[in-house]
């Protein structure tokens, strides 16, 4: 299977984020996260194999601004890295008085090959033990591919999906939350337990560049990082409190102020989701935010290939609500999450899944080309069918 990617949304199960502790550099989750993004568990029984091809490979590795090598050597380097670097957990079993670690491979197999194009390709297969956190979901947090990528630290990626998973659990119970790690706890988390053992020098080089990247680049606020101390007056725990940003925050990933997508951005969007782009920009919304923020919001496989008809939904739902204005749309959507969960995510999904019967029934040779359009962008779409 090819990569796709249309959702950038990457679906994990919440004890895997919370309990797993691995090592990885910031390329090498982001390769992961991508490959997870492509993924749809809602329907899969089981992992497919995905292949990425060096084009894809080269705009990821660009796409943090970081310096590297020659494109053989950091592919070489990412792949035979990976391939031996694996997840480790506490278990039950106890050894000594000690909880004896399990361990797992993130991949079966990860092989060059040709594509039917002959384009250069790597072939990955996940782990089949990671079947339960990656397929058969039960929590899980849904983690934003385009934020991640903006961050360079691999110790901000791994907080960043901790601190969304926890968002997820609990954004109907707190508004601000918090999580206490002991230092051990939280360097076993990040696969550095033996390293840093000033903790000035852990503060500089691990905590500050969190702060600074989650603040900066994603949807999350970080408060500064809090600590408890020992009678000895050592820092023992860390104290992370975290809210969702306000709309009106300056997001970096999201919504710079004076973002707007050109050509080349809204020429990659499938057919449904430009009509839906359309839709949003012609009710009054700004094209930054309709594309930034308010589509990569669409996160359910359901809605693929639809987009455009689950925004019609919502709008018809926010207009009978006797609601006015695009600020308080924005405010509905994206603040109060209103379209996340709960009784107006029902009604919208049973409007959409009532419009697919319909046209199932009704307009044969139409389905058969929204099916054919959510693989292709618009224009490739368009090119199809004439």
């Amino acid at each position: 299977m090819s990569l796709h990617n249309n959702q950038q949304v990457a679906r994990i199960e919440n004890r895997f984020i919370f309990n797993a502790q691995y090592k990885l550099s910031p390329r090498e989750q982001k390769l992961i996260l991508f490959l997870i993004a492509n993924m749809d568990p809602q329907k899969q029984e089981r992992f497919h194999e995905q292949t990425v091809t060096i084009r894809e490979f080269e705009k990821m590795l660009k796409a943090d601004g970081k310096k590297w090598g020659g494109l053989y050597k950091e592919l070489r380097d990412i792949t035979k890295r990976i391939r031996s670097k694996g997840i480790e957990f506490d278990t039950n079993i106890m050894v000594d008085g000690h909880r004896f670690p399990g361990y797992i491979n993130w991949f079966q197999s990860v092989t060059p090959m040709e594509n039917e194009l002959g384009e250069v390709c790597i072939k990955f297969l996940f782990s089949e033990d990671l079947k339960p956190y990656l397929i058969n979901l039960n929590q899980y947090a849904r983690i934003n591919y385009t934020e991640a990528a903006m961050l360079k630290s691999s110790f901000s990626i791994r907080m960043f999906q901790i601190f969304k998973a926890h968002r997820g659990k609990m954004q109907g119970h707190e508004q601000v939350s918090e999580l206490v790690y002991s230092l051990e706890e939280l360097k076993k988390l990040l696969g550095i337990a033996d390293k840093y053992p000033d903790f000035r020098n852990f503060r500089r080089r691990v905590l500050k560049i969190i702060e600074r990247e989650i603040n900066e680049y994603t949807t999350i606020k970080l408060e500064p990082i809090g600590s408890i101390r020992n009678s000895k007056r050592q820092i023992v725990k860390l104290i992370f409190t975290f809210s969702d940003k306000d709309v009106g925050d300056n997001i970096k990933v999201n919504m710079p102020k004076d973002f707007t997508p050109d050509d080349n951005q809204l020429s990659k969007l499938t057919f449904a989701q430009a009509k839906a782009f359309n839709i949003l920009v012609q009710y009054g919304v700004k094209a930054g935010i309709a594309f930034k923020q308010l589509m990569p919001k669409v996160t359910s496989s359901e809605f693929q290939g639809f987009e455009d008809w689950y925004f019609e939904e919502v709008l018809t739902i926010f207009k009978k609500k006797g609601k006015r204005g695009v600020g308080a749309f924005v405010k509905w959507f994206l603040e109060y999450k209103i379209f996340e969960q709960g009784d107006h995510f029902a009604t919208v999904m049973e409007r959409v899944q009532a419009r697919k019967k319909a046209m199932q029934l009704g307009e044969t040779t139409a389905w058969d080309n929204r099916e054919m359009a959510k693989g292709m962008t618009a224009g490739a779409f368009r090119e199809w069918v004439n």
